[in-house]
């Protein structure tokens, strides 16, 4: 059963109870990606004429919670006030793991029991993760956290396009993605036409399919360009625990050695290995921002061959510890630090 069957199983289109959404929202929760989840249900009641969705903001306690951001948004209840919706989605926030409750955690079995549709949105697939509730499911999280994800999680796949609804499982990269899942849900539940009124709304045309790609390389060749620097790249991300040679990285994209230079140099200004390394260097500050793996097994799932070596590489890139930076990314200076920031440093 897919997620429209088991949304409208309670709420048929023409019921005349709104749809209830409950958005959970994880201490440094993404700004970014709750404010299209709420304007999307906002406009479509605006043009419906009437109220076909509700929602409602969760804390797991407090009556505010503050987003990655900085600003804080008001709650309108705690976990211990409402005892089920249909529907929940988890905000996670830039450390997914460190704010997971065991009475949060329960809150989300109980909700699941009694057949509620979970959701995870950016980061919050590690919170229905760590509460046993992904298990079988293909999921998907912002792709600078699905490293980290994979690394805590290994048996449960992920994938890094823009959503996945898997029966009744919802995760999300967050960001704009959050919009293109809003107004596939809108479009499920009320039409195609009032998803299209949504979408000009946001003047955002039309949803990007869900099995899109969350990103492409920087300054990437065309997304329906094969050429060999797209599959040199690929390579190098897909391979970050066990590096790759110059020799295998040129094979692998069907181009000389000398070839692979040429190109890597032209596009980026620097040696193939050169960037490379730089590639695991972000891979493993991700890695650091987002968990509380030990450094020494961040080395090793980056593919540095000590700690020594890795922490000397760090800092010579980014001008700062691995263990420097991770105090720091708990600290005033977190925004300093945002992973989607990451344009900020240099390659």
């Amino acid at each position: 059963m897919g997620i429209s069957g088991t949304i409208l199983d309670g709420h048929a289109r023409n019921s005349a109870d709104p749809v209830r959404f409950g958005f959970l929202l994880v201490p440094e929760f993404p700004l970014y990606a709750l404010v299209p989840a709420m304007e999307a249900l906002r406009i479509a009641n605006q043009n419906s004429g009437t109220r076909i969705f509700d929602w409602s903001l969760i804390a797991e306690a407090g009556d505010s919670v503050m987003s990655g951001s900085g600003v804080s948004l008001s709650v309108d209840a705690t976990v211990s006030e409402i005892d089920w919706l249909p529907i929940v989605f988890v905000f996670g926030g830039n450390h997914p793991t460190q704010h997971l409750s065991k009475k949060l955690l329960n809150w989300l079995r109980r909700l699941a029991r009694h057949g509620c549709v979970m959701g995870g949105v950016d980061t919050g697939a590690f919170a229905l993760a760590e509460a046993g509730l992904l298990h079988g499911r293909r999921i998907t999280v912002h792709w600078e956290s699905a490293s980290t994800f994979r690394e805590l999680y290994p048996d449960i796949e992920v994938s890094e396009q823009l959503y996945e609804l898997e029966k009744d499982r919802v995760t999300c990269a967050g960001g704009h993605a959050t919009l293109d899942l809003m107004l596939d849900v809108i479009g499920r539940l009320h039409g195609q036409a009032l998803a299209q009124v949504v979408a000009n709304a946001f003047v955002a045309q039309s949803k990007r399919e869900s099995s899109e790609a969350q990103r492409l390389p920087a300054q990437a060749p065309p997304p329906n360009c094969r050429s060999p620097l797209t599959q040199i790249l690929n390579e190098m991300e897909e391979n970050i625990k066990t590096p790759l040679s110059a020799q295998a990285l040129a094979e692998r994209a069907g181009v000389s050695v000398r070839a692979l230079n040429r190109l890597v140099h032209d596009r980026f200004g620097d040696a193939p290995m050169s960037y490379y390394r730089k590639i695991r260097l972000q891979a493993a500050r991700n890695a650091l921002f987002y968990s509380d793996i030990a450094i020494q097994d961040v080395a090793d799932a980056c593919g540095f061959g000590s700690p020594e070596v890795f922490s000397r590489s760090f800092k010579a890139h980014f001008g700062i510890s691995p263990r420097e930076f991770r105090r720091r990314a708990t600290t005033d200076e977190l925004k300093r630090y945002r992973p989607e920031l990451q344009q900020k440093l240099s390659f």
